[in-house]
């Protein structure tokens, strides 16, 4: 009888957000933004109901209850509410801001990712070499990785020129597009920020890391959805053929990391070991919510969310990286070793409680400053839209995307970017 019911709560939430997309794209009448995350977010559940029915998996899941998904359900709609309110058709410009002034930040972004190329090249060499001739090579890199992240977060610097790059992250690839969207180009910034992006991919690939290059290109694919209307028809039809070539080409490294690492069939499973972590992948934060995302033995007081500001703050005794933080909270059922969803890092991080207070208090405020006028979004207004399009894409699946330092550090980035593009947008007023 409980697998009955879980499974019963389960469709529950399938059809609580298949009728909610259905009612957005009947409003919309186009693909958007907002479609693309509540599609992601049904694709998400209904992988959960497969994963929660594969007998491998089942022991690692309890019964599934009905409230925290209502609780889920509201929070997530709350938190893209914006999103779905950014309404393309009723916007018809997007404000452009001093040519010299986002010159710069472009010319910034673009020398601290290319000033890497060498290191990265040598770096991708000896990963493919792995993965092509290593039957291992995947989990190898994998380790590697791991290893070297005991040193995340410690206050050293050892690579400015990365940091830099990496702060730019998401903002990155927003600029990327908006400058594509612009009448006036300079064609050695639209180079220099495709290169960029692309680094940024590569890198990941050549550390063996798949969710970092997943997450990059979910930003790419949000972003695409939400600026294609101001391309110009040329532009998009160039961009949706290498969007397609840089998938191709990023699939085949992700596909030999994901072999190396599950080729072989779990025990128990009557799946391929590959398929099955997918299954596990993308269905998992549903079920690790369910079970623990209102419950989990205790909080985390935003050691994962904001370390870096508590620091700031003067807390002490702050996890520098994941290793410490599963080390300081070792009573908690579940850590950042799975996927519980941005909602749930939230409510693991502050409570069922607290978490939907900020939650709140944010949306607001975003309703409030990205309010439209004259048919124009500000692009000021289009950073804080997209700093929310982001949370929802890439936090849907895995976890809060700008968690930890180097993800605080690209908080601030959007942060900075927000208010110097406002200033900028003011100070073009006084001139007019």
């Amino acid at each position: 009888m409980e697998p009955l019911i879980s499974n019963l709560n389960i469709i529950f939430y399938i059809i609580a957000l298949a009728v909610t997309t259905i009612i957005y794209q009947k409003k919309k009448q186009h693909f958007d933004a907002g479609s693309l995350i509540l599609f992601s977010y049904l694709l998400y559940a209904i992988t959960s109901l497969i994963l929660y029915n594969t007998p491998f998996f089942t022991p690692t899941f309890n019964s599934i209850e009905f409230f925290p998904f209502v609780y889920l359900y509201l929070m997530i709609l709350l938190f893209v509410s914006p999103i779905l309110s950014y309404d393309q058709n009723k916007i018809h410009e997007i404000q452009k801001p001093s040519s010299i002034f986002l010159n710069i930040v472009c010319i910034i972004f673009i020398v601290a990712s290319l000033i890497q190329i060498p290191s990265i090249i040598a770096d991708f060499q000896h990963s493919i070499i792995k993965l092509m001739t290593v039957s291992s090579g995947g989990q190898d890199l994998y380790t590697e990785a791991m290893d070297n992240s005991l040193s995340t977060g410690d206050g050293s610097i050892s690579n400015l020129a990365s940091i830099i790059s990496n702060s730019f992250g998401n903002f990155g690839v927003l600029l990327f597009f908006f400058y594509l969207t612009l009448e006036s180009r300079n064609k050695f910034i639209v180079i220099g920020l495709s290169f960029s992006i692309i680094i940024g991919l590569f890198t990941n690939i050549s550390l063996g890391q798949r969710g970092p290059v997943v997450e990059i290109l979910f930003s790419m694919l949000i972003t695409y959805f939400a600026l294609n209307k101001f391309l110009e028809p040329k532009i998009n039809k160039i961009i949706k053929r290498i969007g397609i070539f840089l998938l191709i080409v990023s699939s085949v490294p992700l596909i030999a990391l994901t072999n190396s690492r599950f080729g072989e069939n779990l025990r128990g499973s009557s799946l391929d070991g590959s398929l099955s972590s997918i299954y596990y992948y993308v269905g998992q934060e549903n079920l690790f919510f369910n079970n623990y995302g209102l419950d989990n033995g205790g909080i985390r007081y935003g050691d994962r969310v904001f370390p870096l500001f508590k620091s700031m703050l003067g807390y002490e005794n702050i996890p520098n990286n994941f290793w410490e933080r599963r080390e300081k909270y070792p009573d908690l059922m579940i850590n950042d070793e799975v996927f519980i969803g941005f909602v749930g890092d939230f409510t693991l991080d502050f409570g069922p409680i607290i978490a939907p207070i900020i939650f709140i208090i944010f949306t607001l405020f975003v309703f409030v400053k990205t309010r439209i006028r004259n048919e124009t979004i500000l692009f000021h207004q289009l950073i804080l839209l997209h700093f929310v399009m982001c949370i929802c894409m890439l936090g849907g699946m895995k976890l809060y995307p700008f968690s930890d330092v180097g993800g605080n550090l690209q908080l601030i980035v959007y942060f900075l970017a927000y208010n110097a593009f406002r200033i900028d947008y003011f100070n073009l007023q006084r001139k007019i």
